[in-house]
């Protein structure tokens, strides 16, 4: 058995559809990062399988994985996002998969939406798993938008980086691990299917824009920082903010105002972590969606 976690945000829609997807006796773990109470008395009392957990504060995706991990009961737990569907039988592939195979700390389908990105990198030559026949294991060096976490082989230190609120907590996640010497598979025997850019309430579309632009510089610097060290960060971060700022009064001059908005929160995303300010932006803060 497993149990399942997902991240979300005002996506209550795509949320109910994931559950759906999920056989009923399958342990299920919602992080609510939007503070909606009425949608979690209705799916907890909808769907027995389903806890619904609400945190004080909008924690991003990182910290509600963790909040996951520490809470499900299984040994193992497969990490995924609303908008990733759970195609052909996938969890119950899964687990049919890890009865004869431990030997790894994460376990990811193969996204079939290859069109969007390709969700894993192999950057080293890895030989076949054992039962690389039956479910099409390989060994890879990076993977995204879902994780099948096996608790035997994962500790305290492979949690994800909470300081990253958004962008580049996979690619921190996946290289931690392999730095550890822990095992990273693919299996192109089982799928999930990535909507793409449809996790969130399409009336907070311009917000999505602006946190995501924040918060992809931010995160970006900070990878860089963590990783390669700051001459490798700056020198970096220096030539963009360069760019950036011919971009911003470029829209100045043509009265774009929205392209005013949305480039100075690259700016002022990569600045902040410049600065070592922490992770803090958040457009959606004071929103409510019966406003807009």
């Amino acid at each position: 058995m497993l149990t399942v976690v997902i991240p979300s945000f005002h996506s209550s829609k795509l949320i109910e559809e994931r559950i759906l997807e999920i056989d009923k006796e399958v342990p299920i773990i919602i992080i609510e990062n939007s503070r909606d109470l009425e949608f979690k008395k209705k799916i907890e009392s909808k769907f027995k399988n389903v806890r619904i957990i609400i945190p004080d504060e909008n924690l991003g995706f990182g910290t509600a994985f963790n909040i996951g991990i520490k809470e499900s009961k299984t040994k193992m737990v497969f990490l995924s996002q609303p908008d990733v569907k759970l195609i052909d039988n996938c969890i119950n592939k899964l687990i049919e998969c890890v009865k004869d195979f431990k030997d790894f700390s994460i376990l990811t389908p193969y996204d079939k939406n290859d069109t969007i990105f390709k969700n894993y990198e192999i950057y080293n030559k890895y030989q076949e798993a054992k039962n690389s026949s039956q479910f099409a294991l390989k060994e890879v060096d990076f993977v995204d938008l879902t994780w099948l976490i096996n608790k035997d082989n994962f500790d305290i230190e492979d949690l994800w980086d909470e300081k990253i609120f958004l962008y580049f907590e996979a690619q921190d996640f996946s290289k931690r691990l392999k730095d550890r010497n822990k095992k990273i598979f693919i299996s192109k025997a089982i799928n999930t299917y990535h909507i793409g850019s449809a996790s969130h309430d399409k009336r907070l579309e311009f917000y999505s824009k602006l946190n995501r632009n924040w918060h992809y510089n931010w995160s970006r610097f900070y990878f860089n920082k963590k990783h390669y060290g700051s001459f490798y960060a700056y020198k970096k971060g220096s030539i963009l903010l360069i760019k950036l700022l011919f971009k911003f009064f470029k829209s100045i001059l043509l009265f774009k105002k929205k392209s005013i908005q949305l480039i100075f929160a690259e700016l002022h995303g990569l600045f902040a972590a410049m600065i070592n300010k922490s992770s803090y932006y958040r457009p959606y803060k004071d929103i409510s969606l019966r406003d807009l």
